[in-house]
């Protein structure tokens, strides 16, 4: 089949690889749509020394069941069921799995990463995805294309479980992409009084704008963000800030914008050793509440579901290009010189 993979060599190339073998303990899923994500983009930017070549890229998709392993079908699932995955499968039997947290396992293996992607025709589910409950069915309310953006959306919703949004809070989110959109979404659903995306790409400040009514938009080339965020805060600074962009020194800003007893989000993973942007003087004497996040789980993923179901959510605005894996470089080509919001991949 054909498939975009890295390969020995560490390149990113269309190539054939041979379909999933249909196994006693497997699951094979026809991949209907996949998406491209901000872990993606910045593997075809920069490579990415945590996956393991060959492999077969990509971890956002949504598909049907083609086959169903004789041990696998006492879990609930059969051919011609739609399907999509919380990517990061825990071991489900350490302290982190059995308490819902199993996005924190130290034996986490990631589909994209560790086992093969979803940038194919077909992709095959590991039995032990399957026992710990990451294949999740998906209503036939959800389109394909939609159904790529629960995980992503997710990821989201996992930040926010430690911030404690609500009514009347001002809420700072830096990185206006589909994520950061997705978090300012989110924010306001919970009640938030103003709702800031910091996003110096004009395109994409004006998107956020568009996309998410209630937001407002700071420019940091042609504003100071620091000025804007007291100037609308009385002083005060902000509730909570969310880094949803991969930029060192904005893990220092926010503490600084932050309002005491604030609560900031380091969402965004950094491309350096992520040593040296904090403040321990500012984060003691505001006693500010610092959060890490990382991946999400099959029970966020459920949520954002219902979220969608329930009209709370639209993710397919977010869509502005498909492409096929023939090609799948124009969508990472899009992303990089034009700003494009969200890419879906139709095999």
């Amino acid at each position: 089949m054909k498939a975009y993979v890295m390969n020995e060599k560490r390149e990113l190339v269309v190539a054939k690889r041979p379909e999933p073998a249909e196994k006693k303990d497997n699951i094979i899923v026809k991949i209907c749509a996949a998406s491209i994500c901000g872990t993606d983009m910045r593997t075809f930017l920069k490579g990415n020394q945590k996956i393991d070549p060959p492999r077969i890229m990509g971890h956002e998709f949504a598909g049907k069941i083609l086959y169903v392993g004789e041990k696998l079908k006492k879990y609930g699932f059969e051919k011609g069921d739609r399907v999509t995955i919380a990517p990061a499968i825990g071991c489900g039997e350490c302290y982190y799995c059995k308490n819902g947290h199993s996005n924190m396992c130290d034996s986490l293996e990631t589909i994209g990463f560790q086992y093969d992607g979803v940038f194919a025709s077909l992709v095959e589910i590991p039995a032990k995805a399957v026992r710990n409950g990451n294949l999740i069915h998906l209503p036939d309310e959800i389109s394909y294309d939609d159904a790529t953006l629960i995980e992503p959306a997710a990821c989201a919703y996992n930040g926010q479980i430690y911030l404690n949004i609500h009514e009347g809070d001002t809420v700072v989110i830096y990185g206006s992409g589909m994520i950061g959109c997705i978090h300012a979404e989110l924010a306001l659903s919970k009640g938030a009084a103003q709702v800031f995306v910091v996003e110096p790409v004009e395109k994409r400040g004006k998107i956020a704008l568009e996309k998410v009514p209630g937001v407002q938009w700071i420019n940091p080339f042609t504003q100071n963000t620091v000025e804007v965020v007291r100037e609308k805060t009385g002083g005060r600074g902000a509730d909570v800030v969310i880094v949803a962009t991969s930029v060192p020194s904005v893990h220092t800003e926010a503490q600084i914008i932050a309002a005491k007893r604030g609560r900031i989000s380091l969402f965004g993973g950094l491309p350096v050793d992520g040593k040296g942007y904090l403040d321990s003087n500012a984060i003691h004497y505001k006693e500010l509440q610092i959060f890490g996040a990382h991946a999400t789980t099959a029970a966020y993923m459920k949520v954002i579901m219902d979220m969608m179901l329930q009209h709370k959510l639209d993710a397919k605005k977010y869509i502005e290009k498909t492409v096929t894996l023939d090609n799948v470089e124009e969508g990472f080509v899009s992303i990089r010189d034009e700003n494009t919001m969200k890419v879906v991949i139709h095999p």
